[in-house]
């Protein structure tokens, strides 16, 4: 069964080419990822609005618009409104705490869109998480279904002023937000444990819930019949095995503010993400806000980090925290947490334990631990042990090789604009757990006991290399590297032809990099490598390892590492290295483009860049249906697929079928922030519902 197992995962992820026609859309029985077949599934009963009707005691049809208006969720309305108010206010970055003295709103999340009766959830993805059967509430697991925020309105423009040469317009895009509605996997469990009765004999078990979804993972069916089927009653779907009496929580990661390139310009824009959990409470019918799993209170620890030390480390967390496992005590977490874009784990901000541990406690621990006859699997240095911590908290782990903050943004149908669409609905992150996860479905199916240990959030375990053969999602192109000798990241090599290069190095994690080609010519390749430079926690800098910003961030000139991008027919997008305050957009890193489409590398594909006068564009409150049309141009971009993604901090966008060159089955790597679903700045502020009829 494992055998077949790992060559079907191996199928969904090397299907390089276009889907045939009735295609297995199932990844590997651990996720339901196609649009097509989400959008059947949200129709025929997982729409968030028809789950949620039961346990809010509605008997009418519940309409996904104002459902924020619902009892049951005001207090998430309430809180997530709150936040995007505090934040600038209260953020450790200079640059965003100077943002709410200006009073300006544009460039955070407008809450109005959360009250408005055009605002839907849409269902993007449904995740099998069996792999968490080892917390405490739960035996087999859960199962997740994700939902992105949608918002349509009809915009007023100012009298006088067209908004892209129109006026009155429709506008409808996504927004980044996502929440996450989590079902205890095992049907009557949760029911059981609420009223502290046993389940009947009769309950289902964990391997018929495995079984179910290695089955689905079989099928070969179009969309809608794999829909159905996944509904039905033989299904993992099924009424019986998916209802609100096994709703647990809301999860939900959100964008709050974006600063732009031109306001931001050492790192080429700022982001941050709101992460916070809202536990359903049946007494009250409504979600309240709840403490969050391994998300550390810096205030709290920070105020008695000895007490957080005797707790931490003991033999028993240790061996948690080599394993993947460990579950940090309440009264260390918070309920709320910011994380940071660009540059990942280098950020000062995503690395929420930094220095709540003395190194050298850390290290007597380890060794008296090693001494005592204990074997450690992964966590084999000091250095191992803070980044094993850190990756375990909600921040640590949204910000390592994420797509603009997020794990899974789902994929866009059809229907969407190309130029709004993504194509490769998960990180990088996220399709390399898959043969870990699968495993644990497979043992659950059999009746074993699964292992549910885990390899670090950035590198997947060896032990999986062999399932991962043939994508870059082990030590392939754009993977995390390491190049120094710790003992906890020496075998982080890149595969033939590619080189470990420190595009954002940092002293909390020194030796870090991402794998690119060795020649540093490929299409995708990053122009620019930098140091990040932090001044106190949270408050970081990036600096260019180029003479032009040496001076200015205390570098060696001699360390600069500009590559050979003076080749024919091929340019560089970047926030200029050679001319740091012109006003280029692009991201740190940037990356080596071909200036047409004409003779493609097999590494590329043929797609739109956002060229000089885009975010301008956006910021002057035109529509991005006319900017992206007036201000992209072609260009050879990095081809990517699910077996093949970007590099941290870019994202798959859909491919072109109306460019001869676009390459089939293949999407394009390119800045998130460069799509419009992926910034809160440049959407309407204000539209027709806002406005009394005159």
């Amino acid at each position: 069964m494992r055998t077949i197992g790992r060559f079907l995962l191996l199928a969904v992820l090397l299907c390089l080419g276009p889907w045939p026609a009735r295609a297995v859309t199932l990844d590997s029985s651990v996720a339901v990822t196609d649009p097509e077949t989400l959008q059947a599934l949200e129709r025929g009963g997982l729409s968030i609005s028809r789950l949620l009707g039961p346990a809010l005691g509605l008997t009418r049809e519940v309409d996904n618009r104002g459902l924020f208006s619902v009892r049951a969720l005001t207090p998430v309305r309430n809180a997530v409104k709150q936040e995007i108010a505090d934040e600038p206010a209260g953020s450790p970055d200079p640059y965003v705490a100077a943002l709410a003295k200006t009073k300006d709103p544009s460039q955070k999340f407008n809450p109005k869109y959360i009250d408005d009766d055009g605002s839907t959830l849409d269902l993007t993805g449904v995740v099998n998480r069996m792999d968490r059967g080892y917390l405490g509430h739960t035996e087999c697991g859960e199962i997740r279904l994700i939902y992105r925020f949608h918002y349509s309105v009809a915009e007023k423009p100012a009298k006088g002023k067209p908004i892209g040469g129109k006026t009155g317009q429709r506008i409808s895009s996504r927004l980044p937000l996502t929440m996450s509605l989590v079902f205890n996997a095992k049907p009557g469990e949760a029911r059981a444990r609420a009223s502290r009765d046993r389940p009947s004999a009769t309950a289902v078990s964990c391997a018929d819930v495995a079984k179910r979804w290695l089955a689905a993972g079989q099928k070969d069916l179009a969309p809608d019949q794999l829909a159905a089927w996944l509904r039905s009653d033989e299904g993992p779907l099924s009424n019986a095995m998916l209802n609100s009496s096994q709703i647990m929580r809301l999860e939900l990661n959100m964008q709050v503010l974006r600063l732009s390139a031109s306001s931001r310009r050492d790192f080429g824009g700022h982001a941050e993400y709101l992460l916070k959990i809202f536990k359903w409470d049946p007494a009250t019918s409504t979600f309240q806000e709840s403490k969050m799993e391994n998300q550390i209170d810096r205030k709290i620890v920070l105020a008695d980090r000895p007490a957080f030390a005797k707790w931490l480390l003991t033999d028993r967390n240790i061996y948690d925290l080599d394993r993947g496992r460990l579950v940090i005590d309440d009264k260390f977490l918070a309920t709320s947490a910011i994380s940071v874009a660009p540059g990942g784990m280098a950020r000062s901000q995503n690395n929420i334990a930094y220095g709540l541990l003395d190194d050298a406690d850390i290290d007597k621990a380890l060794k008296d631990y090693v001494a005592r006859g204990n074997e450690l699997r992964s966590v084999k240095s000091v250095a191992g042990f803070n980044l094993r911590l850190n990756d375990m908290t909600c921040t640590g782990c949204h910000q390592t090789h994420g797509i603009a903050g997020f794990h899974y943004t789902g994929a866009d149908p059809a229907s969407e604009p190309r130029r709004n669409a993504v194509f490769v609905p998960g990180s990088a992150v996220f399709f390399a757990d898959l043969p870990r996860r699968r495993a644990i479905v497979e043992d659950f199916a059999a009746g074993g006991h699964p292992d549910f240990s885990r390899g670090f959030a950035a590198r997947p375990d060896a032990k999986y290399a062999e399932a991962l053969k043939g994508t870059d999602l082990y030590n392939g192109w754009g993977s995390i590297c390491y190049s120094g000798e710790d003992a906890s990241f020496k075998d982080w090599s890149c595969s033939a032809g590619l080189r470990c290069a420190g595009v954002h190095e940092s002293a909390i994690h020194p030796g870090f990099g991402t794998c690119v080609s060795e020649a540093g010519t490929q299409v995708g390749d990053p122009v620019e490598f930098g140091e990040i430079k932090m001044s106190k926690w949270g408050s970081d800098q990036y600096c260019r390892l180029s003479p032009a910003t040496a001076k200015a961030c205390a570098i060696d000139p001699a360390r600069d590492k500009k590559p050979p991008i003076k080749l024919a027919g091929y340019g560089a997008a970047r926030q200029r290295y050679d001319n740091p305050e012109q006003k280029t957009g692009g991201f740190p890193g940037g990356m080596l483009r071909k200036a047409s489409c004409d003779k493609l590398p097999d590494e590329a594909s043929c797609g739109r860049l956002a060229k000089t006068g885009f975010n301008d564009c956006i910021a002057s409150g035109k529509d991005h249906k006319f900017c992206t049309k007036e201000f992209t141009k072609t260009a050879g971009l990095r081809a990517c697929d699910k077996a093949h993604p970007c590099r941290e901090d870019y994202i798959c966008t859909a491919g072109y079928d109306d460019l001869a060159e676009a390459k089939p089955g293949k999407g394009t790597c390119i800045p998130p922030y460069f799509i419009f679903q992926f910034r809160v700045d440049g959407h309407p502020r204000s539209w027709v519902q806002d406005v009394s009829e005159e």
